[in-house]
This record gives C-alpha cells, structure tokens and sequence, in this order.
C-alpha cells in the first residue's frame, strides 16, 4: 500500500469540477458508485488514492448522500430485476418437484424465489394520473380542497406526445 500525497490530493481538490447535476467532483462520484457497489472504505480509497477520512468527511456531505443513495437504488432495481427473472426457473423447479418426488431443499429455494418476487411492489402504471396528481395542489377551501392546474397538465401532456383526454 503506498502512501497518500496530501498536496497532491488537496491540488487535485481544488482544480476537480464539480458536477452541475450532482453537485460532486468525478472522483467523488466514483467513490459513490465503488462504495454502493460494496467496497469498503479502505479499499475505495486506496483505489481512488484518498485519506479514509476524506471518505468519512465527504459521507458527512448532503449531495455525496444522495447520489450514493441514487446508486444503491439502482443496484437494488438490478437485483429485482434479476429476481424477476428467476420466477420462471423458480416454477420449473416446483414442476419438477411436483413430477419428480421430494427435494425439499430445492423446493424450498423456489418457495424463497416466489416470495421475493410477490414481495416487489410496482410503482404506477397510469402516466395520466401521474401527471394529474404532479399538477393537483391542495388548497384552504375545504369545499375544494384539490385543485388541477389544467394548463400545467396540458402542458405536461405535450411534453410527453400524450393527447389530451
């Protein structure tokens, strides 16, 4: 393991641009990705060639938050979506376990499968009512309590080559 450069880190600091959509220096955005990927601090910087601390200090930072957030979602939409992908060997196997006599171990291994998947829950399917509810604000008169920015709506229709209702 070599020894981190202070001065160089510092310099290299303060030259990094920092991202306009993220809010981070490229190198803390890698350090984001490394450590959702499930490196440990250590091993992200000795990669990335940083203090540990700097790591500490920088996981203290709302921006590196969010986007290691942005990454682990991302890897937890990969492993559902790999889940759902093992629904179909998952019913093989109980269809071989149905024709084929007692595994109990492999029966209970798609058991888990079909659970997870009944576990994954699905996010809306209506782009209409998602736009709807974007462009609806409440309001103080209880007699009307919602109100649709019709406009906005429109608007936001268009955008997406949706007609309008």
């Amino acid at each position: 393991m070599s020894k981190v450069n202070r001065n160089e880190v510092n310099k290299n600091a303060q030259n990094a641009t920092i991202s306009p959509t993220t809010g981070l220096t490229p190198q803390q955005e890698q350090a984001c990705i490394l450590l959702a990927s499930g490196e440990n601090v250590t091993n992200v910087a000795d990669k990335l060639s940083l203090n540990r601390g700097t790591l500490y200090k920088w996981q203290q930072n709302k921006a590196f938050e969010c986007f290691y957030n942005k990454q682990c979602q991302e890897y937890k939409q990969e492993v559902k979506n790999g889940l759902l992908g093992l629904h179909q060997q998952a019913i093989a196997t109980m269809g071989q376990l149905m024709t084929n006599g007692n595994e109990a171990t492999r029966l209970k291994a798609a058991m888990w499968v079909l659970e997870k998947v009944e576990a994954i829950e699905i996010g809306d399917t209506n782009i209409r009512q998602v736009l709807k509810d974007q462009c609806t604000t409440t309001t103080d008169n209880w007699a009307d309590f919602t109100q649709l920015n019709k406009k906005e709506y429109k608007r936001q229709l268009k955008a997406y080559g949706l007609d309008d209702e």
